[in-house]
């Protein structure tokens, strides 16, 4: 089995074989000097020089001065041999300092080298670039590092693109959604006109002859809905910059109300001569979808009021039914996508509505109340200028 040994281990042997090494050294130094001094005193035998000397003669006191002077000289000795053992002390206490840094140097560029590499790999992929790779080089706990920094990059590049995927997916998916349920407002009208005139057709052609036109014109009026909602749909990107022009909204209101009249009750109090800065067919958008939504719970014997006024600089349409109400609980979901109690809602209509009056700077409020009804009332800016533009 191979073992492995990590930076820290290594870091640690390395500074105990360094001091083993030298405390050696200067062991052995100290040693060989004890030796040279014991051998040099056992040498000059200064105890069983001076215990031949009585001093009763003019030999003995020379032979004291001799001893004497050899002892100074290995005095002297001694004390040349501490001041060099000093020395030495200090020579291998300091190359135990330059080479504890000089490993310690080591160890931090092969430290600090790979995390300067991965703090830039890092940037990048805060920058969004996930196929950023580093070499899987240097000591094993930098290798495995950057091998596990290169797979989660790697992963990440991966569900990168997976997200991209979903995401156009997605978007295609909620594209047909929402021009499946705008579709369908126009072609309301369309079926309704188209149904009555069947009706009437086989029980009174007189009065089929004089509601023909009026049949003709709303069928026309929804074709061409259709026709600028296709339109609309195809640059669906630019949802959020509407075409803004000073149009009357009453007459787009009093046209949506007509297309329903045959087969539905309306309580109106419709302003003329009023004035907003709209993009035309997100007006229209919005109209439907609201109104669409107070015709499914309501009967064709319950009316549903609508009113257009203006107050402190707003136009204000309000949409009321009679219907069942919403629950207090959903009343602040009811703009989410997708969110519909309705057992044929796709929940894009109110979403879809929310989005256009924000990208026209409107706003929207409403009421309900469970059994009575629900109100939506439709805020846009009144303008003052006359032409449109």
């Amino acid at each position: 089995m191979k073992v492995r040994l990590g930076l820290r281990t290594i870091t640690i042997l390395l500074f105990l074989l360094l001091i083993t090494v030298s405390m050696g050294i200067v062991y052995r130094f100290f040693l060989h000097k004890q030796q040279e001094i014991s051998s040099a005193f056992d040498k000059n035998n200064f105890d069983s020089s001076f215990s031949k000397l009585n001093f009763k003669t003019a030999q003995d006191s020379l032979i004291a001065k001799e001893v004497l002077k050899q002892y100074g000289e290995m005095r002297v000795l001694v004390k040349m041999a501490n001041q060099e053992a000093k020395v030495y002390s200090s020579v291998y206490l300091l190359l135990i300092i330059l080479l504890s840094g000089i490993i310690f140097i080591i160890i931090i560029c092969m430290i600090s080298r790979p995390l300067i590499e991965m703090r830039e790999a890092t940037e990048s992929i805060k920058r969004g670039d996930f196929s950023v790779h580093l070499k899987e080089n240097g000591i094993a706990e930098m290798k495995e590092l950057k091998r596990s920094f290169n797979d989660m990059s790697h992963e990440l590049y991966t569900i990168q693109n997976r997200l991209l995927i979903a995401e156009k997916e997605m978007i295609w998916k909620d594209l047909s959604r929402i021009l499946a349920h705008e579709i369908k407002n126009p072609l309301t009208p369309i079926q309704l006109t188209i149904q009555r005139l069947e009706e009437i057709y086989n029980s009174d052609p007189k009065k089929f002859a004089a509601i023909f036109p009026e049949s003709i014109h709303i069928i026309n009026q929804e074709i061409e809905n259709l026709r600028q909602l296709s339109q609309e749909f195809s640059h669906f990107a630019k949802i959020n910059q509407p075409q803004l022009e000073i149009f009357d909204p009453a007459e787009v209101v009093r046209e949506i109300i007509g297309s329903y009249r045959s087969e539905y009750q309306f309580i109106t109090d419709i302003k003329d001569d009023l004035k907003i800065n709209f993009d035309k067919m997100h007006f229209y958008q919005i109209v439907t979808n609201i109104l669409q939504n107070a015709l499914d719970v309501s009967t064709k014997d319950t009316p549903i009021e609508i009113s257009l006024t203006q107050n402190h600089g707003f136009v204000i349409l309000t949409i009321k039914d009679h219907g069942t109400g919403i629950e207090p609980d959903d009343l602040h979901r009811i703009f989410e996508p997708y969110f519909s109690k309705k057992s044929r809602g796709t929940g894009l209509g109110l979403a879809l509505v929310k989005r256009l009056l924000d990208a026209n700077h409107g706003f929207v409020r409403v009421k309900s109340k469970v059994g009575d009804g629900s109100q939506f009332e439709i805020l846009m800016e009144a303008s003052n200028e006359d032409t449109d533009h």
